[in-house]
C-alpha cells in the first residue's frame, strides 16, 4: 500500500489566527460607505499603456519621414540621390514597423491580464531607484495581504512627488494587474 504525501501547508490552505482576523477586518471593507465608489473607479493610464502610446506616436513620426523621403525621391533627378533616399526610406519604414509592433505587444500584454480590485492591507514596502543622464526612476514594491488571506509583493512605478505613497498598515482597495499595483484607494477599517 502506497502512501501519498500531504500537500504543503500554504497561507490559503490553513489560515492562522492573525490571517483570519485580517481577513475579517478586510471583509468589513465591503460594507464601508466608500467601497462601492472605489470598486467602480477606473485607474489612470498604466505604465505599459503609456509606453504603447509613445511607441505609436514614434511610429507615426517615422512614417512621416518615410513619406517625405518618398516625395523627395519622386522630385529628385540624380540616381545617387535616389539610392540614398531609398535606403533612408527603408530605414524609416523599418523603425516605424518596430515601434508599431512594440506598441501592439505592450497593449496585448495589458489586455491579456485582467484588472483585479480587492481589499488589501500594506504589510511592507521597499524601493529601488536607478539614475541615468536624464534623471532617475523609482520603483516601489509593496507587500500586500489580500482579503482571501494570500500575500504577495507588487511593483508600483513611482509617479513623482504628487503621488501619495502607501505606508505599512494602510488598508484600502488595491487595483492589481498581474504583479503590478496600478492604483490604490484608501479605506480605513
Amino acid at each position: 500500500m502506497s502512501e501519498t504525501a500531504a500537500p504543503p501547508m500554504t497561507e490559503t490552505a490553513s489560515p492562522t489566527r492573525r490571517q483570519t482576523a485580517l481577513m475579517k477586518r478586510l471583509a468589513k471593507m465591503r460594507d464601508h460607505k466608500d467601497f462601492e465608489k472605489a470598486n467602480e473607479h477606473v485607474p489612470p493610464t498604466e505604465e505599459l499603456l503609456q509606453q504603447a502610446a509613445a511607441d505609436t506616436r514614434a511610429a507615426g513620426l517615422w512614417l512621416i519621414g518615410t513619406i517625405v523621403a518618398a516625395m523627395l525621391f519622386v522630385s529628385s533627378g540624380t540616381i545617387l540621390f535616389k539610392i540614398v533616399l531609398t535606403a533612408l526610406g527603408l530605414y524609416f519604414v523599418t523603425r516605424a514597423v518596430k515601434h508599431f509592433m512594440s506598441a501592439q505587444a505592450a497593449r496585448g500584454s495589458v489586455v491579456s491580464t485582467p484588472l483585479l480590485r480587492t481589499p488589501a492591507l500594506v504589510a511592507d514596502r521597499r524601493s529601488e531607484t536607478t539614475s541615468n543622464w536624464f534623471g532617475g526612476r523609482t520603483i516601489y514594491y509593496f507587500r500586500l495581504e489580500l482579503e482571501d488571506g494570500t500575500a504577495a509583493e507588487y511593483r508600483y512605478p513611482g509617479r513623482g512627488v504628487q503621488d501619495d505613497l502607501l505606508v505599512k498598515g494602510m488598508t484600502g482597495v488595491a487595483y492589481l494587474r498581474g504583479d503590478t499595483l496600478i492604483a490604490w484607494k484608501t479605506i480605513k477599517v
